[in-house]
C-alpha cells in the first residue's frame, strides 16, 4: 500500500501535516506516490521549510500572491509543484541527514487566505501542506500560534515518532518543553511513556488544535525500523475515536506502510 492511500489522501484533498516525526519526509514521499498515478498535487507550506530542489518532473514556484492562472499552467507542464511566497536571504544551517533534496536556504509560506482561494480557484488539485514545525523532535505541543491550518482543509494528519519513547523528555525528545512538563506534570528527563504521547494526541488544545470541523484528522506514528515498534499498537489504542484512521509507518523504507487501522468507514 502506499503512503496517500494509507493516509486515504484523494484527488481534490487539502492535506495538513502537523506534530511532529517526518512531516518533510511523508510529504514528499506522497508527493512522488501521486505523481507516479498521475495526481496534479502542490506542496507548500504556512511556515518555513527548506527550499527544495525538485525532480525533472516538478517545479518551484516564489510569489508572494500567487495567481491561480499561472499555477494552472505550471501544474500543466509539472503536475509536481512545490510553492511558497519567498526565499528567506539568510542562509539556513545544513543538516547532512536532511530527508529531502534541498537548497540552504528556508521558504516561507503562504498565508492561509491565499490558499484558501487557490483551492477554490484550482479544482481537482491535490494540497499537501507542512503547517507547523518540530525542530527534528518526535513529540509536539503546539505554540499559540500554532498549528497553522486552513480552513479549506479536508484532512489533518497528526504525527508522533514512536523512537521517542523511553527517552528522556528534553529539547531533543519534545518541542516545547516547558509546555510539556507542564501539561504532563512531569519533570524534564522523565522517560517518555505511551500515555503521555496519548495525552498529547487526543486533546484538542494540542494534538488536534486547530483541525476544521469539516476535516478528517488522521494519526500517523513513525519509526525508522520496519519491523513494528513494541509500544505501536498500544499508543494506537489509547488514541481511540479521536481519529478516523491511523497509519504505523517507516517513512525511509520501501515500503513505509507498516499497520493501518481504519475507525470510521471511507475515512
Amino acid at each position: 500500500m502506499k503512503l496517500y492511500e494509507a493516509l486515504g489522501i484523494r484527488p481534490g484533498d487539502v492535506a495538513a501535516f502537523v506534530g511532529a516525526g517526518g512531516k518533510t519526509t511523508a510529504i514528499w514521499r506522497i508527493q512522488g506516490e501521486l505523481a507516479a498515478q498521475g495526481t496534479r498535487s502542490i506542496l507548500t507550506t504556512t511556515t518555513k521549510i527548506m527550499e527544495p530542489v525538485m525532480p525533472p518532473d516538478g517545479a518551484l514556484m516564489l510569489a508572494t500572491r500567487p495567481e491561480a492562472s499561472r499555477v494552472a499552467d505550471l501544474l500543466r507542464r509539472a503536475p509536481r509543484l512545490a510553492l511558497a511566497s519567498r526565499r528567506l536571504s539568510e542562509p539556513y544551517p545544513w543538516h547532512d541527514d536532511h530527508p529531502v533534496p534541498s537548497r540552504y536556504f528556508k521558504v516561507d509560506g503562504l498565508p492561509t487566505d491565499r490558499l484558501d482561494e487557490l483551492v477554490t480557484q484550482l479544482p481537482g488539485v491535490t494540497w499537501l501542506i507542512e503547517a507547523d514545525g518540530a525542530k527534528g523532535c518526535g513529540l509536539k505541543l503546539p505554540a499559540a500560534h500554532e498549528p497553522v491550518i486552513p480552513g479549506c482543509a479536508t484532512k489533518v494528519v497528526v504525527m508522533a515518532y514512536l523512537e521517542a519513547l523511553g527517552r528522556p523528555l528534553d529539547e531533543t525528545t519534545v518541542h516545547r518543553v516547558a509546555d510539556a512538563t507542564r501539561v504532563l506534570g512531569v519533570p524534564t528527563g522523565t522517560p517518555l511513556t505511551r500515555e503521555m504521547f496519548a495525552r498529547v494526541l487526543t486533546d484538542e488544545t494540542l494534538g488536534l488544535k486547530g483541525v476544521p470541523v469539516q476535516a478528517r484528522a488522521v494519526a500517523m506514528l513513525t519509526q525508522q525500523s520496519t519491523t513494528l515498534h513494541p509500544s505501536a499498537l498500544a499508543v494506537a489504542r489509547q488514541l481511540g475515536t479521536c481519529y478516523s484512521r491511523i497509519v504505523i509507518a517507516a517513512l525511509r523504507a520501501d515500503q513505509p506502510v507498516l499497520k493501518t487501522l481504519e475507525l470510521l468507514p471511507n475515512a
